[in-house]
């Protein structure tokens, strides 16, 4: 039975398909557009995927990027899109995370082991595990959390060459007739074996309690340390003093200006016009001197001539509780530097993020944060208080877009 001839069409597809594959790969290039079609065959470039920012991590099917949710919680749900907030949730009692994270369910809490003699140093929170340690004269005989807690040894019929630390036992150094067995200072009348009949020998051993030539030269060397230690404090609490000193005053200078205004002179009235005015008390007045004080007095519009007030000071521009003008001021913030711009305003960290997991969205949740900073301030929620903020960090181009966006608002 013969077999059948391939199908020209068939044949002439593959050879297409194979020349297409061949240039995407070796060459670099398509023959045609990101997406062709040969024979109802659909062949298409790989898209591009999108570059996550920090604190950002990318969505499962690869399209965009979602926040990263705080320590003290884990992720929930995704975000849908690239302007919608990641769901997060707080970690239940018992666990924690610690780090922004995209844990599915927060870390168990450990527990510290009472057998191992492990006392609790600080309580699990959602934000930190449990710290277990040893009580005083207590060191950890390993570096993992299944550590056992031995007492430190008390250094008998020796001396202390090194106190005992967290995690290593005292080091001792036994007095002649002694040898060291296990950190414990044992009479040479005990030893049996060849290592401590080296140790126990007759040669006699250096004394291993300092002079009072040495004692006397390391308590001096001590002390000249602590002194300069002191100086060196002393001299930094002073320099920051005057820093912060110094940018007090250059900040007054920029911010709030005054006018200075001097008060008008008085004309001074000679003494034979006071004389006058005040026999004037007792005689009728005359022509004469009538004309005399007209031509002597002190005009009547400089002496109620008030003191002019001085020009108002910068930053007292009050933010209006309005939807437009706050979200005015979202519109010109980089979002990747929003939460370092709310906390330089005053907004704990505590109020950013119960915002974040109320409001879904984040545009709304800009809003929400400035609303909140707005209610807290009061009085000392102003324009320029955001200026100020925006350029310490440098985003004076940021501050002049939303004073020229704010100045066209009714």
């Amino acid at each position: 039975m013969a077999h059948p001839e391939p199908s020209p069409v068939l044949v002439a597809t593959l050879i297409l398909t194979l020349a297409w594959v061949w240039a995407e790969e070796c060459l670099g290039v398509a023959p045609n557009s990101d997406t062709q079609q040969i024979h109802g065959i659909a062949l298409g470039r790989k898209k591009r995927e999108p570059k996550c920012q920090v604190g950002e991590y990318l969505h499962s099917n690869r399209t965009h990027c979602c926040m990263r949710c705080h320590a003290g919680t884990y992720l929930a749900e995704d975000c849908q899109s690239d302007i919608l907030a990641t769901r997060c949730m707080r970690c239940p009692k018992g666990t924690f995370t610690a780090t922004d994270n995209i844990l599915r369910k927060c870390i168990s809490c450990q527990r510290c082991r009472a057998e191992l003699q492990q006392i609790t140093l600080s309580e699990c929170t959602e934000k930190k595990d449990t710290v277990c340690g040893c009580r005083t004269n207590q060191f950890q005989s390993e570096l993992n959390t299944l550590f056992k807690c031995k007492n430190c040894s008390p250094c008998h019929n020796g001396t202390i060459r090194q106190n005992c630390t967290k995690n290593s036992d005292t080091i001792c150094v036994c007095h002649p007739g002694y040898f060291l067995h296990k950190n414990n200072c044992n009479p040479c009348s005990s030893c049996n074996e060849e290592e401590c009949k080296k140790d126990c020998a007759t040669v006699p051993r250096p004394s291993t309690f300092p002079s009072v030539q040495d004692d006397y030269w390391g308590h001096t060397t001590l002390l000249i340390g602590l002194v300069a230690v002191l100086a060196a404090s002393l001299g930094l609490l002073f320099a920051v003093k005057v820093i912060k000193q110094y940018r007090h005053r250059v900040t007054t200078a920029i911010f709030y200006s005054c006018v200075s205004t001097q008060q008008p002179k008085k004309e001074t009235v000679s003494e034979v016009v006071m004389n006058e005015r005040k026999s004037a008390t007792f005689a009728p007045v005359t022509p004469q001197i009538e004309k005399m004080w007209t031509a002597n007095a002190v005009p009547r519009s400089m002496v109620e001539q008030e003191l002019p007030d001085c020009v108002r000071p910068a930053g007292k521009t009050q933010l209006p509780d309005n939807p437009v003008v706050l979200y005015t001021v979202a519109d010109h913030v980089l979002l990747s530097r929003w939460k370092e711009f709310v906390r330089r305003l005053g907004l704990s960290d505590y109020e950013i993020e119960r915002i974040e997991l109320e409001q879904r969205r984040v545009r709304d949740a800009q809003y929400e944060m400035l609303r909140q900073w707005r209610l807290q301030m009061g009085q000392g929620a102003t324009v320029e208080r955001i200026s100020y903020v925006l350029n310490q960090m440098e985003l004076s181009g940021c501050s002049e877009a939303i004073q020229e966006a704010l100045a066209g608002q009714p």
